[in-house]
């Protein structure tokens, strides 16, 4: 259900594994200030590199890998600080998955009972906790680490990652009006085991990039837009506030989206995505709780294309939501399937997050993609082990040696892992065990980072 750009025309040829490997040397760098206290505070470059003072960039280090490495200008000077939930467990918890006995698959009815389990699940304490992951007692929460490099690192207040930005007049939007969004998320103890099992050791073991039953992952949307940058009105009034760092200065956002995800046994896939949208009309006391379903989906409905929807043929694998907010139910993704309001509309929940894998693949089909059988390549269930493949430029499926490697759904570890093996970021936190550089190629601009 991410944000879906088009990542380049020179998509993965010829893309081979080198068997070099190197490591930066055990040396923690040199002391910075601005940080939380009790943090190490660290002077980098954007990338994670020990570099003298004046610090180009702040790395704040409360465990094994960075809460966040951002240029020293934005980094807080009073908090708050962002603190990254790293302490992944090496168990799965028993019983901990109260959807699992929803039947999702029994229209909208069965639909929405699984979304609201998703998302009740999810607040359960994090409200209370403002969504910090330690102050929260009813369960744990993680963070996927590495997410620290790049246009689209993390702020070093809330944690927010960068999203696809909308432009009027989509969303309801003034023509040309550009907004930005933003987002942060949050796995269950069941996922955290395998980002610890994954991203743990002396490089990224993508071999267990597969997430157990009772697996659940969320991630909350912001956006900057102001009341006067729509048409009509106000469609986040009343929405929860937050307040984040970027390179303009402290930046005011609203909740719009929130995303939620998990293992299923059931899904053709063994997945099963869902997203929310914030009614502004809604009522309820906490304004978290004013999130309304938008649609579910556990398969991409190989084959449906838009003549089938103008044809009022009905989607098998997806279920929309009558709750939907109006200005998310007309937003929905290719040919009606589940999407959220800053999600590219030509994509799908389930569609982008089917191309994690290493090498990155165009999480969704190019312009050169002219026909439906050509776009259709986006819409196959997949299972969580199987690589999406390669992409030439004309929009043709190619095969690479050795193949892909399939990391289960996951952009946010498609993310963690192309910072550290393809773009050789570093982590300055624990530089003697650091994630080795294990180089998958020399050519960063036909695999662009990705845009989530």
């Amino acid at each position: 259900m991410r944000v879906i750009q088009h990542l380049g025309s020179r998509i993965f040829r010829n893309v081979l594994f080198a068997t070099t490997i190197t490591c930066l040397a055990p040396t923690h760098g040199h002391a910075a200030s601005g940080c939380a206290p009790g943090s190490t505070c660290l002077s980098v470059t954007g990338k994670g590199v020990p570099a003298p003072e004046p610090a180009p960039f702040i790395a704040q280090c409360t465990g094994a890998f960075p809460d966040f490495v951002t240029p020293s200008a934005m980094v807080p000077s009073a908090g708050p600080w962002f603190k990254l939930s790293q302490s992944y467990p090496t168990a799965v918890p028993a019983n901990d998955a109260p959807w699992s006995n929803i039947d999702f698959k029994d229209g909208v009815t069965g639909a929405d009972a699984y979304l609201y389990a998703l998302r009740d699940y999810a607040f359960d304490g994090m409200i209370d906790a403002d969504f910090k992951p330690e102050a929260n007692n009813v369960r744990p929460w993680f963070h996927m680490p590495l997410m620290n490099f790049g246009p689209r690192a993390r702020e070093p207040m809330r944690g927010l990652t960068s999203e696809r930005s909308v432009t009027g007049p989509e969303l309801g939007l003034k023509p040309g009006v550009t907004i930005h969004n933003y987002a942060v998320g949050f796995y269950n103890a069941a996922g955290a085991v395998t980002i610890g099992q994954v991203l743990g050791g002396a490089s990224p073991d993508l071999a267990k990039a597969q997430f157990p039953q009772g697996a659940m992952t969320f991630k909350i949307l912001f956006s900057d837009v102001t009341a006067n940058d729509f048409q009509d009105s106000d469609v986040l009034s009343g929405a929860p506030q937050w307040t984040i760092r970027t390179a303009a200065g402290p930046q005011t956002v609203r909740l719009m989206q929130m995303d939620v995800a998990a293992v299923d046994s059931r899904s053709p896939t063994g997945w099963v995505f869902g997203t929310f949208a914030f009614d502004s009309n809604a009522t309820d006391t906490s304004p978290w709780r004013r999130l309304r379903p938008v649609g579910l989906s556990w398969g991409n409905d190989f084959g449906f294309t838009p003549a089938d929807q103008q044809a009022g043929k009905k989607l098998t694998e997806t279920t929309i939501s009558d709750q939907a907010p109006a200005y998310a139910a007309s937003h929905l993704g290719w040919a009606g399937r589940a999407n959220g309001p800053v999600d590219n509309p030509i994509s799908g929940c389930l569609s982008c997050h089917s191309t994690a894998q290493l090498p990155s693949a165009p999480i969704t089909f190019s312009s050169a993609c002219t026909t439906d059988a050509q776009k259709m390549l986006w819409f196959r269930d997949l299972k969580g082990n199987q690589p999406f493949g390669g992409v030439d430029a004309s929009c043709n499926p190619i095969t690479s040696a050795p193949p892909p490697k399939p990391l289960d759904f996951s952009l946010q570890l498609s993310v963690a892992v192309q910072n550290v093996v393809q773009f050789g970021d570093a982590n300055p936190c624990s530089p003697s065990a650091s994630i080795m550089n294990l180089r998958v190629d020399d050519h960063p601009g036909e695999h662009p980072r990705i845009a989530r």
